[in-house]
Formats: structure tokens, C-alpha cells, sequence
């Protein structure tokens, strides 16, 4: 067996790995979660909102509190769910929770491709057509429309029809570690000590739910920080290396490479949250399901495209 070869079979055992412990990781996370909201009811919020008869603002900041901690779970786990849940979307059917039995054919997409592409790309590796934006995951071994990644979090591919939901979560989960962080620095210490401690958890959780909120809400913040650049610029993981290279070879050239898909920042997130033409705004906020605003095949493209220019003044002049 040559070397190729060798890289090749190891590559691919590694994805067989990576597709079947994904519902472990899926049982891991949600247990993890479940622990932390578990010590925050039971310990945190006691601690921390402390209920008293005699002054009716500490009752209104209880229930603020109450409500916004539960607005903050009920928000982590459905966008968990959807995340995990909802077909990132094939080039041969829908990213809805369920199968459609109204999936297109294949000549379908041809003919649908046809209608925009003169020259339909073909995926050299599942050898289906393969629309804009979409890549071939050697997990999963299928093309994802505007595919970013596979997580082994959710046991699913990171695509057109499940990246909103997976964003909202990382940023309603990073939310939700740091604000467990704030009001559980007190029963955190106390829990590392010996004596005063009034609760049913025992110590050792409480401990271990702050620490991974700390931990989690530092590194899961650098990432959903990562992807909020990559979305305000109209790119996904793939495509970031992509465009990195093609600005290069454009610039060895003495042009330059401007992302056809990027549209400003402002209309690129609201094209991926769906929000302005077809719901408002506040929808971003509601554990709601919204799909996005088109089939994920086509793509609306930055008229600049992709423009020669001279090089600059400063270089060609002395």
C-alpha cells in the first residue's frame, strides 16, 4: 500500500470515528448543560437572588431574574435541538427536521442549476451537481449546501438550513457561561471550603459547573466570535482558506479579489438571519424556528465581482 493510499484509508477511519461517537458527544453535552442549569436552579439562584417579604424590589429583581434564567435555557436548548436536528440541507433535498417526500430529482437540479450556471458543477467525490457554495463533508460523504464544518457536538454538519440555529446557540450557551460565572463566584468559593454550606448539591458539582462555565464560555466565545466575522463577511469556514488563497494569486497578478458574496456586513447578517424582508428583527431573540430565505442553491452576488485593477500608485511611481 503506497502512502497515499495509507493517508487516504487512516482519513477515512478517522470520519467513520468522528460519524459514530457522535450521539456520545451529543449525551455529553446535553448532561454537561443539564448539570449547570441544575446547580444554577438549585444553588446560584438562591444565593444569589435572595427573596425578601418586607421590600417589593427585591421580589421584582427575583422574578426579572426568574424569567430572564429561564428565557436563557429554554433559548440554549431549542436552538440545541434545531442545531442537532435539521438536515443542513443536500444538494438532492430540503433542511427541514423531517424527509420530504417532495425531494427534487436529480434531473431536477439539473434543470433548476441549468437555469443560472451554463456549466453545472459536478462533485468529483459523490458525483451529484454540485450548486454554489456547497462542499463535500468526508464525514458525513455527501455535499452540504454552503457547507462550514461537521461538529461532533451535534452529530451534524454546520450548513445552509442549521447554521443559524447553531450560532444562536453558541451565543445564547457563551451568554449563559458567563452570566453563571458572574452570580456564582460566591457559592463557587464557598464550595471549595469545608464549612457553610446550606444546599442539597454537593460541593464537588458546584465546583465543576463554574470551572466548565468559565472554560466553555472562554473558549466557545473566541469561536462564535469567529463565525459572527466570518458571517459579516459573507464567509464560511471553507470559504475563509478559499478566498485567503484567491487573494493571494490576485495579488501576484496585480488585482485584487473581492468576495462575490459579500454584500456589507449589515445585509450579509441579515441575510443569514433572515431578518428585514421576510420577519423583523426581534425574531433573532425568539426560540422560534425560521428557515432562510431561499432554496440555498443560487446566491445573490456583489455586482463589484471580482475586479482587475493597477497596482498602487506608490509601486509603479518612484
Amino acid at each position: 500500500m503506497s502512502d497515499i493510499e495509507t493517508v487516504a484509508a487512516a482519513d477515512k477511519a478517522a470520519n467513520t470515528v468522528i460519524l459514530a461517537v457522535g450521539p456520545v458527544f451529543i449525551v455529553i453535552a446535553v448532561g454537561l448543560i443539564g448539570l449547570a442549569t441544575t446547580v444554577y436552579f438549585t444553588v446560584v439562584f438562591p444565593a444569589f437572588y435572595v427573596w425578601d417579604d418586607d421590600y417589593i424590589w427585591t421580589k421584582i429583581y427575583y422574578y426579572i431574574g426568574l424569567i430572564f434564567s429561564i428565557y436563557m435555557v429554554v433559548c440554549i436548548f431549542f436552538h440545541y435541538y434545531m442545531a442537532v436536528r435539521t438536515k443542513p440541507g443536500g444538494v438532492l433535498n430540503a433542511g427541514t427536521v423531517q424527509s420530504d417526500s417532495n425531494d427534487p430529482t436529480l434531473q431536477d437540479l439539473f434543470l433548476e442549476l441549468e437555469e443560472y450556471q451554463e456549466f453545472p458543477k459536478t462533485c468529483k467525490k459523490c458525483h451529484l451537481p454540485k450548486p454554489e457554495r456547497a462542499h463535500h463533508c468526508s464525514v458525513c460523504r455527501r455535499c452540504v449546501l454552503r457547507f462550514d464544518h461537521h461538529c461532533p457536538w451535534i452529530a451534524n454538519c454546520v450548513g445552509y438550513f442549521n447554521h443559524r440555529y447553531f450560532l444562536l446557540f453558541m451565543t445564547y450557551l457563551v451568554i449563559g457561561c458567563f452570566y453563571f460565572a458572574v452570580v456564582g463566584w460566591q457559592p463557587f468559593l464557598l464550595s471549595l471550603g469545608e464549612t457553610g454550606w446550606d444546599w442539597w448539591m454537593p460541593r464537588p458539582y458546584v465546583a465543576l459547573s463554574f470551572l466548565l462555565a468559565v472554560a466553555i464560555g472562554l473558549a466557545l466565545g473566541g469561536m462564535c466570535s469567529w463565525h459572527y466575522y466570518l458571517i459579516m463577511t459573507a464567509q464560511t469556514t471553507v470559504e475563509f482558506y478559499n478566498n485567503q488563497y484567491a487573494r493571494r494569486t490576485a495579488r501576484a497578478k496585480g488585482e485584487v479579489y473581492v468576495n462575490p458574496y459579500d454584500l456589507g456586513p449589515v445585509l450579509n447578517l441579515c441575510q443569514f438571519f433572515n431578518v428585514g424582508r421576510n420577519y423583523p428583527i426581534y425574531t433573532i431573540f425568539l426560540p422560534i424556528p425560521i428557515s432562510p430565505p431561499s432554496n440555498g442553491k443560487v446566491w445573490e452576488k456583489n455586482p463589484m465581482g471580482y475586479a482587475n485593477v493597477q497596482t498602487e500608485i506608490s509601486e509603479d511611481t518612484d
